[in-house]
């Protein structure tokens, strides 16, 4: 039988909050763990934030990537941390395209205000609404699909996406994108958002069994969602397939949690996907605010 401080530690216990540890932290908490937090040499730090919202680390220098760190009312969760907050540890910030899950005038407009040496590089299309949400021309990067950017240690390059459809001209270049980073010997992977198509696999296909890192979409799309101008992405089979044949060192499944019921999907079916055709292939289910590292291969 239980002791009487057993019934009582079992009852503290079962009152324990339930929320997980990035529920419980303050944002400027968050923010002091990644300023803080120094990886290994060689080593990728990762840290999720929702929807496409990335942070990578590597040495002392932080790109974020897509932040999304406005107060939607729609959100399953709220954001980590504010603009302000994200400033005092942002280097770069990388945008996939003009959506504003991903380029969010709110977010961009807090973090070039608080963090005046911060370089921003988006699509030549993103550039005039970076500059309408405060972000001097000067500090706008525009790369077309295949170019380099150099900031840093960091060397950028753009690879087209096709957020259902390619949407390119000369001119303009690809309206969606997504990156490949060099940093620290490592190759680094996010694929912004983007469907399976001629063009991607062919930009991919130098860096099959070469990444370190592909963090992929995976709530995929419908005639339902496209009729609400919701527009979709890999579903969780083509992310699974797409990685299968890239092999980086880790997968990491994105934009699947931040609008329930909307635009959404299960991160298990992706698991399971991966579990059945492919058990060799190391993946990452990541929960918001958690941390991983990610090495060389």
């Amino acid at each position: 039988m239980p002791t009487p401080t057993q019934e009582g530690d079992a009852a503290a216990f079962t009152a324990l909050p339930r929320q997980g540890r990035s529920a419980r932290r303050t944002g400027a908490e968050f923010v002091a763990e990644v300023s803080g937090f120094v990886p290994p040499p060689g080593m990728l730090a990762v840290w999720y934030l929702g929807q496409e919202s990335v942070i990578w680390k590597s040495g002392r220098s932080v790109v974020w990537i897509d932040p999304f760190l406005s107060p939607n009312a729609a959100r399953r969760y709220p954001p980590l941390c504010t603009p302000t907050e994200a400033a005092a540890t942002t280097d770069v910030v990388l945008i996939s395209h003009e959506h504003s899950d991903h380029l969010n005038p709110f977010t961009c407009r807090g973090i070039a205000l608080a963090a005046p040496s911060a370089v921003f590089v988006a699509p030549p299309v993103c550039a005039p609404m970076l500059q309408r949400a405060g972000v001097a021309a000067d500090r706008i990067r525009a790369p077309h699909t295949g170019e380099h950017v150099v900031i840093g240690d960091w060397r950028f390059t753009s690879l087209p996406g096709a957020h259902e459809e390619i949407d390119f001209t000369p001119e303009r270049g690809h309206r969606f994108t997504g990156y490949v980073a060099e940093v620290g010997g490592g190759l680094y992977y996010h694929a912004g958002d983007t469907v399976a198509c001629a063009e991607l696999l062919a930009a991919l296909l130098p860096y099959a069994g070469r990444l370190d890192l592909a963090m992929l979409p995976i709530n995929g799309r419908d005639y339902f969602r496209r009729a609400a101008n919701i527009v979709g992405n890999f579903t969780f089979r083509e992310a699974a397939e797409l990685a299968l044949r890239l092999d980086p060192g880790l997968t990491v499944p994105m934009h699947y949690d931040l609008f329930h019921q909307v635009n959404d999907e299960r991160p298990s079916h992706f698991v399971d996907y991966v579990y059945d055709k492919a058990p060799y292939l190391p993946i990452a289910v990541m929960a918001p605010g958690q941390r991983i590292l990610v090495s060389r291969r």
